[in-house]
C-alpha cells in the first residue's frame, strides 16, 4: 500500500503583486512576469450514491461547467488505494477533463470514504468480487447527469481496479462502451488462484479492452514468480474485438506508475479512447 501525499490542486496562473505603504521611496515588490490567459475551471465535486446492496459509494465527479452529453470515464483505483490517487499521483484526471471528457473517480467498497457492507472492518475476497456492484451504481448515477453521454462511457482501472474494469466490461455490455486496464492482476494468497476474472458470472462477454502492462512487473516469492504480463495475456485471450495488449519490455512500472513513467502508455490510452469511445 502506498502512502499518499495529499496535494492541493489549483488550476490556473495567478500573479501576486505587493507594494510598500508609501510610494515615496520608489520601492515596489512584484511577482514574475507571466502572460495572462483565459484560464480553465473544472468543478470537481465529491458525491455519494448507494449501490444496490446498500453501500454508500463516495466518488469525485468533474466536468466542464458547459459540458452536455460528453464522453465520460470512470476511474477505478488499485487495492489499498482510493479516489484521490487520480489527483495526487497522476495528472490523468485533469488531462481527461482538458480533452473534453467528464470524469468520475470512485472509492470502491472498503477503500477511502466508502465503507464495507454492515460496517465490517476487514476486507474480504467477496468484497473485492462485489466491487463490480460499485461500478453498476456509478453507471446508474451517471445516467442522471446532463453532462454525460450515456452511450459513451468508459472505465479505466489501475492494478486490481483493472480486474474490476475487465469484469464490469463483461457484465455491463450495454452501458460500458470500452475499457482500459493498467497492470491487471490479483491472486488469492494461499492458492494463488486469480481473482476478479468473471468466473461463475453468466452471461459474461468482455470486449473492447486495451491492456497496458510492464513486462518486468511481477511479484516474486521463494518458489514462484507471478507475472502481471501473463495475467493480462490471459484476460486479453478471452476478450472479444476490439482488443489490444501492449507489453512494455523494459518496464517494471505498475498501474498508474506505468502511464506516469512511460509516455507511450499514456499516448496509447488516449488514442484508444479517441478511437473506441
Amino acid at each position: 500500500m502506498r502512502n499518499l501525499l495529499q496535494l492541493c490542486l489549483v488550476l490556473g496562473v495567478f500573479a501576486l503583486t505587493g507594494c510598500s505603504d508609501s510610494d515615496e521611496d520608489g520601492v515596489r515588490i512584484t511577482g514574475p512576469e507571466v502572460s495572462k490567459g483565459p484560464g480553465r475551471v473544472y468543478p470537481i465535486n465529491e458525491i455519494t450514491f448507494l449501490s444496490n446492496d446498500g453501500v454508500p459509494i463516495s466518488a469525485l465527479f468533474g466536468a466542464s461547467a458547459s459540458a452536455e452529453r460528453v464522453p465520460t470515464v470512470i476511474l477505478l483505483h488499485d487495492l489499498g488505494g482510493d479516489k484521490q490517487v487520480w489527483l495526487t499521483t497522476t495528472d490523468l484526471f485533469i488531462e481527461l477533463l482538458e480533452r473534453g471528457y467528464a470524469v468520475v473517480a470512485v472509492d470502491m467498497r472498503g477503500h477511502g470514504q466508502t465503507p464495507l457492507p454492515d460496517n465490517r472492518q476487514v476486507l474480504l475476497i467477496e468484497d473485492l468480487e462485489n466491487s463490480v456492484l460499485d461500478v453498476y451504481a456509478t453507471l446508474n448515477w451517471l445516467l442522471g447527469q446532463r453532462a454525460v453521454d450515456p452511450n459513451r462511457i468508459a472505465v479505466i482501472g489501475d492494478g486490481s481496479g483493472g480486474n474490476v474494469a475487465f469484469v464490469s466490461s463483461g457484465v455491463f455490455t450495454e452501458q460500458i462502451k470500452t475499457s482500459v486496464t493498467l497492470s491487471p492482476g490479483l491472486w488469492e494468497a494461499s492458492s494463488l488462484s486469480p481473482l476478479i476474472i468473471g468466473q461463475g458470472i453468466s452471461p459474461f462477454a468482455p470486449r473492447s479492452i486495451l491492456y497496458l502492462v510492464g513486462a518486468m512487473d511481477q511479484l516474486e516469492g521463494p518458489d514462484i514468480v507471478l507475472s502481471y504480463a501473463d495475467f493480462a495475456r490471459n484476460l486479453e485471450a478471452v476478450t472479444a474485438q476490439p482488443t489490444s495488449l501492449r507489453i512494455f519490455q523494459n518496464s517494471a512500472a505498475h498501474g498508474i506508475d506505468l502511464i506516469n513513467e512511460v509516455p507511450e502508455a499514456k499516448d496509447l490510452l488516449f488514442l484508444w479512447l479517441e478511437n473506441n469511445l
